[in-house]
């Protein structure tokens, strides 16, 4: 079975400062933030129930953005990206192209990993960037503008300024410090996974879009999994 923990670590292995933190840390800043995503998960339903994110935008009053194509960065086309206002407000562009090409790519059969390799569906691919970028309007809005109706779901700020920064480096008992910016993915991981009730982390359905656009292998996939797996785990995982 593909561990939540293996998955998240394959976040934090593409952080700027991965080679600061200290191995005997790498279970700490996984599951501080994988918890604090499914945390907040969990209080949405309560608040919520059976979540309608388009809705859930509405009453927020985040403007969501629909673009038929997607840019590109370094050659990576983006499905989804937040913007916030200074005056409170916010806006979430999801590009269309860019999720159907997800969706029609995120099918493979990996029975070892005890996934189903139905992948997802455009619906389902929407609601779940959706829902990503939802954790990540909760952060800024806690940090940024709190108020009594995210606080009640999420209070923490963002993920990386609340849990504990690197040691970058050390000077004459000066200590320079730096965050772990890709914790904020990993809580936003655990966040959609919880609330869209999937089976794995989405980032899951990222590697096997590589692997079906040929631009990762499945040997070079196991072969982080079994690497990330013993980072977490010592190699074993329950």
């Amino acid at each position: 079975m593909l561990h939540d923990h293996v998955l998240a670590m394959c976040e934090l292995m593409n952080d700027l400062l991965y080679r600061k933190i200290p191995k005997d840390r790498y279970t700490y800043y996984v599951e501080q933030s994988l918890s604090l995503g499914r945390q907040a998960a969990c209080r949405m339903k309560e608040v919520y129930g059976a979540p309608r994110l388009e809705q859930i935008y509405k009453d927020s009053g985040i403007e969501i953005i629909y673009e038929e194509k997607s840019s590109k960065n370094c050659g990576v086309s983006f499905r989804a990206q937040s913007e916030y206002g200074k005056d409170g407000s916010a806006k979430v562009l999801i590009y269309k192209d860019s999720i159907g090409q997800l969706a029609s790519k995120s099918k493979i059969e990996e029975p070892s990993l005890g996934i189903p390799g139905d992948g997802l569906d455009v619906q389902t691919a929407l609601e779940v960037h959706l829902a990503h970028e939802y954790f990540h309007y909760l952060e800024h809005h806690s940090s940024e503008i709190p108020d009594e109706n995210t606080r009640s779901i999420y209070e923490k700020g963002y993920v990386s300024d609340y849990l504990e920064p690197v040691t970058l480096f050390s000077f004459l008992g000066y200590d320079r410090k730096g965050n772990i910016l890709r914790c904020s993915e990993i809580a936003a991981h655990a966040f959609a996974k919880e609330l869209m009730q999937l089976p794995v982390l989405p980032n899951y359905y990222d590697y096997v879009y590589l692997i079906n656009e040929k631009r990762m292998s499945r040997e070079e996939f196991r072969e982080m999994l079994e690497e990330n797996k013993k980072a977490v785990f010592g190699g074993n995982a329950d």
